[in-house]
């Protein structure tokens, strides 16, 4: 039987083969990620909040671009992928089920990532995890990243 490390690095890599830069963390979480989690189901009620326990095994990123298996926290690392995968940026009225969403600070760092799960009259719905915390499908904006700049992509080849 392996003996697992606190933390490590998963060999992940792009379709071009390059390495990416990454971080699984099997510490166990702390009470304050349980008191955030609460938080942010009262804060966002309108979001569906998946019934999954904060986790320090993977972020956003992670979920978005290593299903579930790591953390991604560089955002040179997301620019890495979505060019070495093949991404393309989509303009918001032609976003399908599948695509993704990264929302860009001022300082232009991918500061959040999911997937979008469904798109209806009133727009995209996002799979995503909101740092530590849990899991949730949200809209835009109803979330706790407040960017200026949020784009879509989908994977074309």
């Amino acid at each position: 039987m392996a003996i697992l490390m606190p933390k490590s690095e998963l060999k992940l890599h792009t379709r071009n083969e390059h390495q990416i830069k990454n971080e699984i963390c099997r510490e166990p979480i702390y009470y304050g990620l349980l008191l955030q989690s609460e938080a942010h189901q009262k804060e966002y009620p309108s979001a569906k909040h998946r019934p999954v326990k904060p986790s320090r095994i993977y972020n956003c990123h992670g979920l978005t671009f290593a299903s579930r298996r790591t953390f991604i926290w560089l955002s040179e690392e997301i620019t890495k992928i979505l060019d070495d995968d093949g991404y393309e940026k989509v303009d918001r009225q032609y976003v399908l089920a599948g695509d993704i969403v990264v929302y860009y600070a001022t300082t232009g760092d991918a500061e959040h990532s999911g997937v979008v799960v469904e798109v209806d009259q009133f727009g995209p719905k996002i799979l995503s995890k909101w740092g530590q915390s849990h899991e949730v499908v949200h809209r835009e904006g109803d979330c706790p990243y407040n960017v200026p700049d949020v784009r879509f992509y989908r994977i074309t080849t």
